[in-house]
């Protein structure tokens, strides 16, 4: 718990959001945090590439990619039957959606943190992150339209734009580049995915500090039931994540960001996405829980908490 204290990222985000709260009048462009964001997926993307090139896609890497689509399916596929019981479908959708796709900034944090505490992981996890990108989004998608009056053209096309969203292609697309070109040199790709990434992570996580701060007030009346699902859906997520982890064999490193992973809730990719393809589903919830509750909690206490229950049970 010392370690997650003292961690430089916690901190910075911490400070973010005291400063937010103390100084409301502190808002940073929009720009600022897409493009960092943008910058963080390219390091992830290239890191991810780089380490499948390596290792190739032997059983440990095929295993671990068909648990991170596994759990991007379910997760709002469950999160969609409860949460319709309590919003309407374009919501339920959205947050659903949101929910079974995941947060780079978090799994970054993640990464800084088992670096801070001398612990391994494999790189390949990175691409573990791009493939739970895209279920998600598309289940999100399948199910505020499996009930709509939508031609399936509008639906082909909806497809089409959630792959060809920013964040995506940026992932997606520094992923293989990684994996097809075969490095001489590895020092600019190291300025780019450790030097550099680690300024970046750091100003963006007081950056999204300073926007959660603004977001709290979004979560007024929105109800306990909706602060608890952001709260109990990553716990329980991580919690399913740890069991496959142990089936599987999965090293306390790798394990601790699948859970993670599966525990994180995007405010990225799939936002982008859902303002067009869902646009009646209602931002203050799909960003104010995400952003607002799961988001901080993750960083502060969800990270180190998988983490012990990786060491505990797979030790």
């Amino acid at each position: 718990m010392i370690t997650a204290i003292l961690n430089p990222a916690l901190i910075v985000f911490i400070s973010g959001i005291l400063l937010g709260r103390i100084f409301k009048s502190i808002a940073p462009p929009p720009f600022i945090s897409k493009y960092l964001g943008y910058f963080l997926l390219l390091g992830l993307g290239l890191k991810g590439g780089y380490s499948l090139q390596q290792t190739g896609f032997i059983s440990d890497v095929v295993n671990v990619l068909t648990l991170g689509v596994f759990f991007a399916l379910l997760v709002p596929i469950a999160a969609y039957l409860y949460l319709k019981r309590i919003l309407n479908d374009d919501d339920a959708a959205a947050l659903s959606g949101t929910y079974g796709s995941v947060s780079a900034v978090t799994f970054v944090t993640a990464n800084t943190y088992l670096l801070a505490s001398s612990q391994d992981y494999d790189n390949y996890m990175s691409a573990v992150l791009v493939v739970m990108e895209f279920p998600a989004i598309f289940m999100a998608l399948y199910l505020v339209t499996q009930n709509s009056s939508q031609q399936s053209e509008s639906k082909v096309q909806t497809l089409k734009t959630a792959f060809l969203e920013i964040p995506n292609i940026v992932l997606l697309s520094s992923l293989i580049f990684a994996y097809n070109f075969r490095f001489k040199n590895l020092d600019i790709f190291n300025l780019i995915t450790k030097n550099i990434f680690d300024v970046v992570l750091i100003i963006f996580l007081f950056v999204m500090g300073l926007r959660v701060s603004k977001r709290m007030s979004e979560l007024s009346g929105k109800g306990s039931k909706l602060i608890g699902f952001a709260l109990i859906t990553p716990i329980t997520g991580s919690l399913i994540a740890l069991i496959f982890s142990s089936y599987f064999g999965l090293s306390v490193g790798n394990a601790t960001l699948l859970m993670v992973l599966t525990a994180s809730a995007s405010y990225i990719a799939v936002p982008a996405v859902v303002k067009d393809a869902i646009p009646n589903a209602n931002p203050a919830i799909y960003l104010g829980l995400s952003l607002g509750v799961t988001f901080p909690f993750n960083v502060i206490f969800g990270i180190p908490l998988y983490n012990q229950l990786a060491i505990y049970f797979l030790n």
